[in-house]
């Protein structure tokens, strides 16, 4: 049986996460250093975007989110988030 965590948990783990990447605190207070910290602009973007999309998306943006909380390096998490975003679009390029 699948392990299930409250939303409480999944807070506690990501401030914890979030606060060991280069750049977050200064992009917390400053949007606009998005450029100069990408691995922080993409953990925020990927905690931005757990309900955004179809189920299908979301899913991608929580495989994601994941495995930045559980430690994986960013840009590895970014790498197959891109590739897993492509294949979403090529899938459903000609959807209605």
């Amino acid at each position: 049986m699948p392990t299930t965590h409250t939303m409480r948990y999944y807070q506690d783990q990501e401030n914890k996460v979030f606060r060991t990447i280069p750049g977050m605190d200064a992009l917390m207070q400053n949007p606009a250093l998005e450029a100069k910290f990408p691995e922080a602009a993409f953990a925020l973007e990927m905690a931005n975007s757990l309900s955004t999309g179809d189920n299908e998306q979301n899913a991608i943006h929580q495989r994601a989110y994941l495995a930045i909380l559980h430690g994986e390096s960013i840009a590895a998490v970014r790498h197959r988030y891109k590739l897993d975003m492509e294949r979403y679009v090529e899938r459903h390029m000609w959807d209605d």
